[in-house]
Order: structure tokens, then C-alpha cells, then sequence
């Protein structure tokens, strides 16, 4: 039997957030507040393994005396000043450790290898810190949930993810999150941009297959070529800029 450890954080219901990946396999789970020695049972709610989210609930209403839950703030920006709290393995004091957001793009989320926006920072995320809350002003900009590559880089689940996953799980389940359900290519080459007949001014993608089942069927078919989705322009990477 193993033994897993992971951080989270109380928000608005008496409800504790934090990732999938930390008690996405659980059989028992206990929680105990910073600064506190008793533990309490837990159960799991709601569980996203794709945005690598999860609720806990907590029965004895004594876990929630004296503490106000986080509130949620906005999407964290490029070279905002940002804290990680969570309990690292190896110690049984809570850690803070600050960073600064470097990069705000998709990025492939480990646990369920989907493809979905995330904030990088230059703060370690250690094992034992996943689903701790990124703090920003006194509210919560994101979730801790896995280590880059490199030294100092971690990434967080950001704020736009976490909101479309607490408005989602609201009628008790979670039905994920959307998809055109189509196959899709890059037209950063400018001989298949040519070959489409498209401007200089022109950037897009080129639908390669429209997936069975897709919401695209009867209105995109291979061929064609996105050019924007909602007023925005889609670049030839893929890319769309907010």
C-alpha cells in the first residue's frame, strides 16, 4: 500500500481544491490545516483527471473554525510576483516560495496529457506541493501541479481552468472541457499556405479530418481553413492571442 502526499486550499462552500493526481487513486485520505496536528477525513467529490483538478469534502465542521476560504482571483500576467504554498515531501511545516510568472501559454498537462492553458513560474514545485494554491494579493491565481524540465520551473493550473471547472462540477458531475473534434495541421509552410490560395495577410490552420461525433460536422470538412474562431485571428501555428 503506498502512502501519497499533496497540499490544497479551502474555498468558498467548505470545499478543499487541489489536483487529480493527488487523490485521483485514493482509497483513504486524511487532511489536517497548516499549523494544525489533527487530521480529518476527507472524501473526494468531484474529480477531473483532465485539467488535473479535484474536489475534497471535509463532514466534521470543526476542520473549517476560524478560517476564511481563498477567494479567486484573475488570470495571472507575465512578470506578476506570485507565492507557492504547499507542504514539499521531507517536512511538516508549510513552504512558501515565490516566483514570477514566465509564460502564460498551452502547455501539455503531464497527469492526462491534454493540451491546455497553464502559467509557467520560476518557483520549484516539489513533490508534496501539487494542488497547493499559487497566491496572488491575497487570492488564489492558480493551482500548483507539476515540475518543468528545468531547475526553479513549475507550472499552475491558471484561473480560467479553475473557473470553468467549479462552473461545470455546479450540477454535481463534470463533463469536461470542450472540443471541435477535428485533426488539424499547421500552416507555417508557405508553399501550403500557396497551395490554399491565401494573402500574405491571411494566417490559419488546415482541418486535416472532422472527427465522428464532432460538433464540425455539416460545417467544417477537410480542406478547409480556420482562419479565426470568434473574431480572433488564428495564426499559422495554431495560436490564437488574447
Amino acid at each position: 500500500q503506498q502512502r501519497r502526499s499533496g497540499s490544497g486550499c479551502i474555498i468558498s462552500g467548505r470545499r478543499i481544491l487541489t489536483n487529480a493526481h493527488v487523490v485521483g487513486d485514493h482509497t483513504f485520505i486524511q487532511v489536517r490545516r497548516a499549523g494544525k496536528a489533527k487530521k480529518y477525513t476527507a472524501e473526494v467529490e468531484i474529480v477531473a483527471h483532465e485539467c488535473d483538478l479535484a474536489i475534497l469534502r471535509v463532514n466534521d465542521n470543526s476542520f473549517f473554525s476560524d478560517v476564511e476560504p481563498v477567494e479567486i482571483g484573475a488570470l495571472a500576467e507575465v512578470r506578476d510576483r506570485v507565492a507557492v504554498y504547499g507542504f514539499p515531501e521531507g517536512g511538516d511545516k508549510l513552504s512558501i516560495t515565490e516566483g514570477v510568472v514566465s509564460r502564460v501559454e498551452h502547455h501539455r498537462y503531464t497527469h492526462s496529457n491534454a493540451y491546455l492553458l497553464t502559467c509557467q513560474i520560476d518557483a520549484a514545485i516539489n513533490p508534496g506541493t501539487s494542488g497547493g494554491p499559487v497566491i496572488k494579493d491575497d487570492e488564489i491565481v492558480g493551482v500548483a501541479f507539476q515540475a518543468g524540465a528545468g531547475e526553479n520551473i513549475g507550472y499552475m493550473v491558471p484561473i480560467p481552468v479553475i473557473n470553468h471547472f467549479l462552473k461545470d462540477i455546479k450540477d454535481g458531475k463534470y463533463d469536461g472541457i470542450p472540443g471541435l473534434g477535428i485533426s488539424w495541421q499547421k500552416m507555417e509552410n508557405p508553399d501550403i499556405r500557396l497551395k490554399f490560395n491565401m494573402t500574405a495577410e491571411q494566417s490559419g490552420v488546415l482541418v486535416n479530418k472532422i472527427y465522428l461525433g464532432s460538433s464540425a460536422r455539416g460545417i467544417l470538412k477537410s480542406g478547409d481553413v480556420i482562419l479565426s474562431i470568434d473574431g480572433k485571428n488564428v495564426e499559422n501555428d495554431g495560436t490564437i492571442e488574447f
